[in-house]
C-alpha cells in the first residue's frame, strides 16, 4: 500500500494524481475518504472529490484547518482487476508569515519544511506533544534569523533584499532550525548554524560576496566641495578681454 505525506495550505486547493500499486491507471474507482487525525479541535472538514479520466484517478483537494492533519484512503481496482488502496496524509499548514514591519520572508514556511522535513520541524515545534507544528514559535525564529541576518548583510548590501539569494535562505533556514531547540540544537543542526554564522561574518566583511543583491546607497561625504555660480571679479579695464 502506497503512503505519501502531502503539505497544503489551508485555502489552498491541490489536484492530485495517485496511483494504485505503482500504477496509474484503474478498472474501478470504489471510495475516498478523509478523516481528520483530531490534532484541532473542531478542525473543518477536508473536501476530497475524486475525478476519474481515461482510468486515471485525480484527487481534488481543498479546505482543512492549519495544524490538522487528515488521512486520506482510496480503493480502487488496479490495471489487473486487483483490490489495492493508496494512503496521502494531508498536513494543512499556513504558511503565511511576514517580519514585523510588514517585509517579506526569506524563506517561507512551506520552504522551510521541505529543506528540513516535516517529522524534524514537527518534533522541534511540537512544544505539547499534540503532533502538531507550532505555527507561533517556527515563525518567530524565522523572523530572529531574518533579523539577525539582515544585521550582518546591511553593511554590505540594501536590506531587505528584493531578490533572495539561495545562500541567504540557507542560512536563515539554519539559524531558524537551531533556535528552536533553547536548551541546545542537536549536534548536526547545531554545526550548520555555526557555519552560517560564520557566512554571514564573511558576508559582512566583504569576503564573501553574494549574488543578486544590492549595494546599500552611500552616503554623502562629508568632505563635500560645493561649487556655485560666482560673478565676474575684473577690473573694468579688462572688460574687453
Amino acid at each position: 500500500m502506497a503512503f505519501e505525506t502531502i503539505l497544503k495550505q489551508p485555502a489552498e486547493e491541490l489536484r492530485r494524481p495517485i496511483t494504485f500499486n505503482g500504477v496509474s491507471t484503474v478498472t474501478a474507482l470504489h471510495s475516498v475518504v478523509a478523516v481528520s487525525r483530531g490534532l484541532v479541535a473542531g478542525s473543518a472538514e477536508l473536501g476530497v472529490v475524486p475525478q476519474l479520466f481515461a482510468g486515471a484517478v485525480t484527487l481534488v483537494i481543498s479546505g482543512g484547518s492549519d495544524g490538522e492533519r487528515y488521512l486520506v484512503t482510496a480503493i480502487a481496482d488496479d490495471a489487473e482487476g486487483d483490490r489495492a488502496e493508496t494512503e496521502l496524509e494531508i498536513v494543512v499548514v499556513d504558511a503565511a508569515w511576514a517580519m514585523p514591519d510588514g517585509g517579506a520572508p526569506y524563506l517561507p514556511i512551506a520552504d522551510f519544511i521541505q529543506r528540513f522535513g516535516l517529522p524534524e520541524v514537527t518534533r522541534a515545534t511540537d512544544a505539547d506533544g499534540s503532533g502538531r507544528i507550532d505555527r507561533a514559535m517556527l515563525v518567530n525564529a524565522l523572523v530572529n534569523a531574518q533579523a539577525t541576518a539582515d544585521a550582518h548583510l546591511a553593511a554590505r548590501y540594501a536590506v531587505p533584499l528584493v531578490d533572495v539569494p539561495l545562500i541567504v535562505k540557507k542560512i536563515v533556514g539554519d539559524l531558524a532550525m537551531a533556535a528552536l531547540y533553547p536548551a541546545g540544537a542537536p549536534d548536526g543542526i547545531a554545526a550548520q548554524a555555526q557555519a552560517s554564522t560564520r557566512m554571514l561574518e564573511r558576508i559582512q566583511s566583504g569576503a564573501m560576496p553574494i549574488p543578486v543583491a544590492t549595494p546599500p546607497v552611500e552616503a554623502a561625504s562629508e568632505d563635500q566641495i560645493l561649487i556655485a555660480p560666482g560673478r565676474r571679479a575684473y577690473p573694468d579695464g579688462l572688460a574687453g578681454y
